[in-house]
């Protein structure tokens, strides 16, 4: 692992995902390189449907992402989700989303950056 593996590597809760997935270390790989391929391009998508002022579909994107999150292990990302799809549904003052789409864009790049580091699954 990198030196700085610790820090990347806490984008991830490891020990409750595996916990989740009944400690299916294959599966947890496999999830985590589905993430990675299917997701790198995510908040582009979201970011699009915030812009076009499609909150219901922002809202739907946040959701998909805090499942996903939370089914990862990936805490702080789940937060970060759970606070967009939040704020779509209530339609709130546009500074209040521009954080939260700043949290989201931050913890999703963290999360798929230690994706790519590789995540310690020990």
């Amino acid at each position: 692992m990198m030196s700085d593996g610790s820090s990347v590597g806490s984008a991830f809760n490891v020990k409750d995902a595996m916990a989740r997935l009944g400690n299916n270390k294959k599966l947890y790989e496999k999830l985590l390189a589905r993430f990675l391929a299917e997701y790198s391009d995510f908040y582009g998508k979201l970011r699009a449907a915030v812009d076009g002022n499609d909150l219901e579909g922002a809202s739907h994107l946040a959701h998909t992402m805090k499942g996903l999150g939370g089914n990862l292990g990936a805490d702080d990302l789940y937060s970060a989700s759970l606070a967009v799809e939040t704020i779509c549904k209530t339609g709130s003052a546009a500074p209040e989303l521009e954080g939260a789409m700043g949290k989201f864009s931050s913890e999703l790049n963290r999360a798929l950056d230690a994706v790519r580091a590789g995540v310690n699954l020990e």
